[in-house]
């Protein structure tokens, strides 16, 4: 049996109506993912609450639990239920008297329905736990403290001091490990020391102090067949399979099993009241950890006719992220084995913040959490084509999509430096807002968008998402220009020859034809003369091939040509070029920082010779790119200034250039300031400086800090 739905009303972050929280569940492996405060940990204690915990933790409702309406009012009753199904035939005996029939299911005639409901009166809080439906014709149940038990969870939480959980004690995990053993009631429970005397047993006794004692101690338990049998299969079967390569981690039971003498002492005399500190030869946080987890999924493994249910928060908590990515692997193994030998199944629902382990995991398994609000991906409208990209390629990296409060998909480098620059200009800092900018390369952008599209049953949670393209249409003047070899030697005279026409015809106000024109310029080259319903075409077309679906998922154009481009052409020519000189220059041998002044003042130059030679705006621009496009010498331009041939003639790399570039816009954006511009000035100034699609995107992402700013 598994937990096939949760559902929380009036609970923390979950409201009512709209805000109730509807959680579909897997057999096996569950995640919650999201930022902080997002409702992980109101999820993890509302299951708790409901089902208790093996370790007997008590954690009840309290009247600050209760679901704040508004400011001032709050809910006074609240709901915690979940539905198991896949019940076997052995769990529906255990829990006959409380099962729900429902003939009209197919796939899941029996159920059992487990609610939580809970009052609040005069700050005094009332719960009950009942089984069945307010809608069943058997009515409700009150379930007894006995099947109470039966049903409760293992639950690991956050930042757990895993020696502490398995030090020795009353209801330590180990002995609860020992006491699940079929071997642990073998040998005799009494034995007569005098009947052994004669072995001179009683002789070693006496020579014995504490630490002989827990020594002699630890032999007799590694003998016991139980002892012996648990530690075999904890360390074969368990912690062998969590370890890396050169780990060599080997579990002990026993009393301080290969602790120094004083550790063992300690130990011993702990037994008998007397606490003494000092040890030393101790493994990390992180093994320990593994350890402890290893203890939990052994004493799971024999869960056959009742809930076998772990949840963990943080499972990440002290393991670098070569060990995440084991963990999680061996527990999707272990999951795997556990359906395969018992029939049963093992659901492991996990929350955790952790890039590394999101990146791990199949798609399905994941609910994105958002203030109050559940995306569960496995609900969600993706095709299996989809899933299979997104599972191949989301990486570490990548996968800090899922935490965040509003996410920026771009694809290349230089916007993935430049973006976080970008927002600041214009009063928003990516950082505070809880943007991420993720960078998935040159396809399948609005394979990653659309995770958060949502659906009508599930929508998304309020998080916006922009994915920033290059339109990659060349304006045929550009393409002249620069010699690109887009257009076919044999058609470039027809061109050029209805190019001007239609431009001449335009110029006299005589309506132009376009026609011949269209039909011999290639699909990624746009005229560029106005009135050409042809180039508009074009645009639409290659945004109708980017589907993005629902309001919150928009994609966003560098137009008309790519981000460097449109920087160019909208008012950042100079700040580019000199960037780009000097990610140019960073190459020379001869180059250190002492020289950027003079190369930026060359660079300036440049520039000015670029804006001298060439009078289209759009030409320009074009020329500015070049220095992206192939190797240019700026030197040979600019024979009279010898540090021009720092700047070498080679390509400039748009990384280094998106650099250098967020940086000097930043410092020009504080010389601003200095000059007592205000803030909305200097947000207007760079508004009409940025392209708008870059503006419009930022302001997408951001819309509760950049509406007030741009107010």
């Amino acid at each position: 049996m598994y937990i096939s739905n949760l559902k929380i009303e009036n609970f923390r972050c979950f409201g009512t109506q709209k805000r109730i929280l509807d959680l579909p569940l897997l057999p096996g492996l569950n995640t919650l993912v999201g930022e902080n405060d997002s409702g992980k940990t109101a999820i993890i204690d509302a299951l708790r609450m409901l089902l208790g915990t093996r370790d007997h933790d008590v954690i009840r409702p309290q009247p600050s639990d209760f679901y704040y309406i508004d400011s001032t009012t709050q809910a006074t009753s609240l709901r915690v239920e979940v539905e198991f199904s896949g019940l076997s035939k052995h769990e529906q005996a255990n829990f006959l008297d409380y099962l729900t029939y429902q003939p009209h299911d197919k796939k899941n005639p029996v159920v059992l329905n487990l609610t939580l409901a809970s009052t609040l009166t005069n700050d005094k809080v009332r719960s009950t736990i009942f089984a069945g439906l307010n809608t069943g014709g058997s009515g409700l149940k009150e379930v007894d403290i006995d099947t109470r038990d039966k049903m409760r969870l293992t639950y690991l939480r956050p930042l757990r001091d895993a020696e502490k959980e398995m030090d020795v004690g009353r209801n330590s995990r180990i002995s609860k490990i020992l006491r699940k053993q079929s071997q642990i009631d073998i040998g005799e429970s009494e034995i007569d020391l005098s009947a052994v005397a004669n072995n001179k047993f009683g002789d070693v006794i006496e020579k014995l102090g504490i630490v002989g004692i827990a020594r002699l101690i630890n032999q007799l338990l590694e003998q016991q067949p139980a002892v012996n049998s648990a530690t075999n299969d904890l360390n074969s079967n368990f912690l062998t399979q969590l370890q890396m390569e050169g780990d060599n981690l080997n579990a002990k039971l026993g009393i301080g099993s290969d602790a120094d003498d004083e550790t063992l002492k300690r130990q011993m005399l702990e037994k008998i009241g007397i606490t003494l500190e000092g040890d030393g030869g101790k493994r990390g946080l992180g093994s320990n950890n593994l350890l402890y987890i290893a203890c939990e999924m052994l004493l799971l493994a024999n869960s056959m006719f009742e809930p076998a249910l772990l949840v963990i928060e943080e499972p990440e908590a002290h393991l670098h992220p070569q060990r995440q990515l084991k963990l999680i692997q061996f527990l999707q193994e272990k999951i795997n084995k556990h359906k395969n030998e018992h029939d049963v199944h093992l659901q492991v629902i996990i929350s955790t913040h952790s890039p590394t382990i999101a990146s791990k995991l199949p798609i399905k398994c994941m609910a994105i959490i958002h203030r109050g609000m559940a995306l569960p991906l496995q609900s969600a409208n993706l095709k299996n084509d989809n899933i299979i990209f997104l599972e191949r390629f989301l990486d570490a990296t990548k996968s800090n999509l899922f935490f965040c409060r509003g996410l920026m998909i771009v694809e290349g480098d230089a916007e993935n430096l430049l973006l976080p620059s970008f927002s600041k200009l214009l009063g928003v800092d990516f950082t505070e807002t809880g943007v991420s900018v993720v960078n998935v390369g040159h396809t399948g952008l609005s394979r990653y968008a659309n995770l958060y599209s949502g659906n009508e049953t599930y929508p998304n949670p309020g998080i916006n998402v922009a994915c920033l393209h290059d339109l990659d249409l060349i304006d045929y003047r550009v393409a002249r220009e620069l010699s690109l070899t887009l257009v076919p030697a044999k058609k470039i005279k027809e061109i050029e020859s209805r190019w001007n026409e239609a431009r001449n015809s335009l110029v006299n106000n005589v309506p132009a034809d376009f026609s011949r024109l269209n039909e011999l310029l290639p699909e990624n080259i746009i005229s560029g003369l106005a009135g050409n319903n042809e180039d508009n075409e074009k645009i639409t077309r290659i945004k109708k091939n980017k589907l993005y679906q629902g309001r919150h998922v928009k994609g966003f154009y560098s137009t008309p040509w790519t981000l460097e481009y449109a920087l160019a052409f909208h008012g950042l020519g100079e700040e580019l070029t000199i960037a780009a000189c000097l990610a140019k220059a960073e190459h020379s041998t001869k180059y250190d920082s002492s020289k950027y002044k003079s190369i930026e003042a060359v660079a300036r130059n440049y520039y000015k010779h670029l804006e001298k030679s060439f009078n289209s705006r759009e030409v320009l621009a074009g020329k500015v790119y070049q220095l992206f496009l192939e190797p240019v010498s700026v030197y040979s331009a600019l024979p009279n200034e010898p540090i021009a041939k720092l700047i070498l003639t080679r390509k400039a790399s748009k990384a280094a250039t998106g650099q250098i570039l967020g940086k000097l816009l930043e410092d020009k954006d504080l010389k601003l300031c200095e000059i007592n511009q205000t803030k909305q000035d200097r947000v207007a100034y760079w508004s009409n400086k940025l392209p708008q699609s870059i503006v419009k995107a930022i302001l997408h992402v951001t819309p509760a800090s950049s509406s007030s700013i741009l107010a």
